[in-house]
């Protein structure tokens, strides 16, 4: 994969630069037909780029970004037809796995020696075809794309189209051709658009390099013991087939052994997490991997066995270091070594992942892959636990720009995608000491210090909060977790102990909590009335509501308030009851003499995995007392949109909902619009639009704004 897209979308765009009012190439930048070749027409008779341009346009993007050397690469490839009388089969271009390829092409196109042709199709990685988008890739796919791949005699087969602009990847296996990326392939239709989404293009960074090509045809005989973390493939979808299977046979493995349940899955997280120890400590010292199993080292029934014996010390040795790094993760043991049910799934584990590397994976397929297979499994409805999509994620962590030493909280975290995605954004600059997480539910705060894991050093304070979590549970300037007490702190009245006790404050709060019908405090109950006591807002809700279910929505809305350190800024998704009704009137009055509003986002329904609900994005920001004084008084502005487009459709497939990219269309041509600069099919969103207006509209506002939204 390419580590910089940059690198081969600005290669691409400097021979457009160079070669936009030439009509020839000087030269071949590889061989044609086993010599270079001068003067290669590059325009058509009405001075527009032609096929060659094209041609050599791309070639000049793989070697000039790295991918790969010129000397693999060899364009105008003949092969023989079947039929001695048929022309024969000509490649645009091919990459091949060995220099010697030249002199074995040159014995065969000079001598017809069958020998060499047979050594040279086994030496195929690649095959390319280039058009300028004349034709419909179907056509091509069918004509040209399945020939050419089935001339390789290799293990594993790269195939490329490329035509102004637009990639497509695709790879045979055994004879069998997909799209590169498997959650393109949908092999039960019969329709070849259809089957392999060939409406889509790829994106740039997709295409591997000629390392990664080897590494696909070499993986099954190279001795596990001596791998490294650049030998290991990256997983490139969440969707991908290969995954996938190797999930289910996890699934299957854990439901086999009676450990589809909490106990499995910790153990799942547990070896994951040793895992992407295993890999930082490789990527940082250059070590050999530990975290593989030789294939005589699977039979667990057999626990006496001294393979397997030798398999368990080294992962035992593996995870006694990991916990000196991972200490909340790791603290309790979770593999038993002596029960024969743990060492089966650790065996499965390990088997079906040793070959990807988690930690050179874009992160942010790599932990959806993970937590939208085991989140779920963990999920609780009635706790109101569901994942909130990555675009609008990423959307409200953007618009709050959480960045330096800054502290980062999210009450109500769940899987903590708001702490790592603001990690992520932020270029790795934020502390993960500086990140906070609390969470009800013990098994999502163990998901989540995965997530912080693969996605920062693992010690972000991710913590298990009882009962109603942070709603009265709070978190001390020494790191300990104290109850609020009704008899002290009623009303708001959180800093008033009896001792020298200070709650953390914090600069950031990002959350999306629970809210709406069903999910309120009910006020029948005197646990649940003990707890709104400690509310402001409760005292105000019954002056004028006779309704006894308090909404969660507004508790953890004055809960974020409390908890901002003066300057501090949050970001909070609310039904859009709160933000509008005249029920919460109330809500918005007391919100107004706290915070300085900042915006209002207004989302539209049906975005969660939820149905039905209306939700607004509320951004503000917590002034002096003073400050806020004058900007009420001086009329401050709020900005306020609506968004429409998120990016993705929400759709329901056994049961389980997924999230489609919803992709921009040309209304001419209905093809895809397509990223210049990564290739890309561009997705239907307002979010980076929306973003950029926003930061404009920052430049306008209170210096106090500016420097906290846009600094």
């Amino acid at each position: 994969m390419i580590d910089n897209v940059n690198n081969f979308s600005e290669a691409l765009l400097k021979f457009k630069q160079q070669y936009s009012n030439k009509n020839y190439l000087e030269k071949s930048i590889v061989t044609v037909d086993g010599k270079i070749v001068e003067n290669i027409s590059i325009k058509d008779i009405n001075g527009k780029p032609n096929e060659e341009f094209y041609k050599w346009e791309f070639i000049h993007a793989m070697i000039s970004s790295g991918l790969y050397a010129k000397d693999y690469i060899g364009t105008e490839i003949y092969f023989p037809k079947g039929n001695k009388k048929s022309a024969p089969i000509k490649i645009d271009a091919v990459v091949f796995k060995t220099l010697d390829w030249i002199d074995l092409y040159l014995d065969y196109r000079n001598n017809k020696n069958q020998d060499a042709l047979l050594k040279l199709r086994e030496l195929i990685v690649a095959v390319i075809e280039f058009k300028r988008n004349e034709k419909r890739i179907d056509q091509v796919f069918n004509s040209q794309i399945k020939a050419s791949l089935k001339e390789s005699e290799s293990t594993f087969t790269l195939g490329i189209y490329y035509d102004e602009g637009r990639l497509f990847l695709f790879k045979q296996i055994d004879s069998n051709i997909s799209r590169y990326d498997n959650s393109m392939n949908y092999p039960t239709s019969q329709r070849v658009l259809e089957r392999f989404q060939l409406e889509i293009t790829d994106p740039y960074y997709l295409i591997p390099s000629f390392n990664d090509l080897i590494h696909k045809v070499d993986f099954s005989s190279v001795n596990k013991a001596n791998l490294k973390i650049e030998d290991l493939d990256v997983v490139d979808k969440i969707s991908d087939e290969n995954i996938k299977n190797s999930l289910s046979q996890i699934l299957r493995t854990l439901d086999q052994v009676s450990l589809f349940n909490e106990e499995g899955y910790l153990l799942l997280i547990q070896l994951i997490a040793i895992k992407i120890y295993d890999e930082k400590q490789s990527d940082q010292y250059g070590t050999n991997l530990r975290f593989y199993i030789e294939d005589n080292q699977t039979n667990s029934e057999i626990m006496s066995d001294k393979n397997i014996l030798s398999f368990i010390e080294r992962i035992k040795e593996l995870y006694a270091e990991a916990k000196r790094y991972y200490k909340n993760i790791l603290k309790d043991n979770r593999i038993n070594w002596k029960e024969v049910r743990h060492v089966r799934v650790a065996i499965e584990v390990i088997k079906q992942f040793q070959r990807y590397s988690f930690y050179r994976s874009r992160r942010s397929d790599l932990y959806q892959l993970v937590f939208y297979n085991f989140a779920t499994r963990f999920k609780k409805e009635e706790n109101a636990q569901f994942l909130t999509p990555i675009p609008i994620i990423s959307f409200i962590v953007d618009i709050l720009n959480p960045r330096r030493n800054e502290t980062v909280c999210d009450p109500c975290c769940g899987i903590a995608d708001f702490l790592s995605i603001s990690f992520i954004n932020s270029n790795f600059k934020l502390d993960d000491r500086n990140l906070y997480g609390f969470d009800n539910d013990y098994n999502m705060t163990v998901l989540a210090q995965l997530n912080m894991l693969l996605n920062g050093d693992g010690n972000a304070s991710i913590l298990y909060l009882p009962d109603k979590g942070s709603i009265d549970h709070k978190l001390t300037i020494d790191g300990k977790v104290r109850q609020l007490n009704l008899n002290f702190h009623k009303s708001g009245n959180w800093d008033n102990w009896t001792d020298d006790t200070e709650l953390l404050k914090y600069d950031v709060i990002l959350t999306n909590p629970p809210f709406g019908k069903g999910r309120n405090l009910n006020l029948n109950k005197d646990s649940d009335l003990n707890v709104a006591k400690l509310y402001e807002l409760y005292d105000l809700y019954v002056k004028e509501n006779p309704k006894a279910g308090l909404d969660l929505g507004v508790v953890f809305l004055e809960n974020a308030v409390r908890l901002l350190n003066t300057n501090g800024r949050f970001g909070i998704v609310l039904s859009n009851s709160i933000a509008s009704n005249n029920t919460w009137k109330f809500v918005r009055h007391w919100l107004l003499q706290k915070i300085r509003m900042v915006a209002l986002f207004d989302l539209p329904s049906n975005v969660f995995a939820e149905t039905g609900v209306n939700t607004t994005v509320i951004v503000g920001y917590k002034p002096s007392d003073e400050k806020l004084k004058n900007l009420i008084k001086n009329d401050y502005e709020v900005y306020v949109k609506e968004i429409d487009k998120v990016g993705y459709i929400k759709r329901t497939v056994n049961r389980n909902v997924v999230f489609d990219d919803d992709y921009l269309l040309d209304p001419y041509n209905f093809k895809t619009v397509i990223d210049p600069l990564t290739g890309q099919s561009k997705v239907a969103e307002d979010f980076s639009e929306t973003t950029r207006d926003f930061k404009e509209w920052c430049m306008m506002q209170e210096s106090d704004l500016r420097k906290l939204f846009l600094e």
